[in-house]
């Protein structure tokens, strides 16, 4: 059996991530115009992908619309 990538207070909660990323580059592409592929690189070189990969945070909690205005206003500064 796989084990998962990541975990919160011992849970593994990767299913909840892949959802939340996808859930993003899809309201990245929705707001932007961007195709998939460039909706994803953006995303995965912000500071707010980063950010969500630590799970102790718990952005990872936070809805996509909210992790998704994160990453726009960081793109923004």
């Amino acid at each position: 059996m796989a084990e998962g990538k990541y975990f919160f207070n011992g849970r593994d909660i990767t299913m909840n991530m892949c959802i939340q990323i996808r859930d993003v580059i899809d309201i990245i592409q929705k707001e932007t115009g961007m195709n998939f592929p460039d909706a994803t690189v953006a995303f995965y070189h912000s500071k707010t992908y980063k950010a969500l990969q630590n799970t102790e945070n718990t952005l990872w909690a936070e809805s996509a619309g909210y992790i998704a205005e994160e990453q726009k206003a960081e793109s923004c500064v």
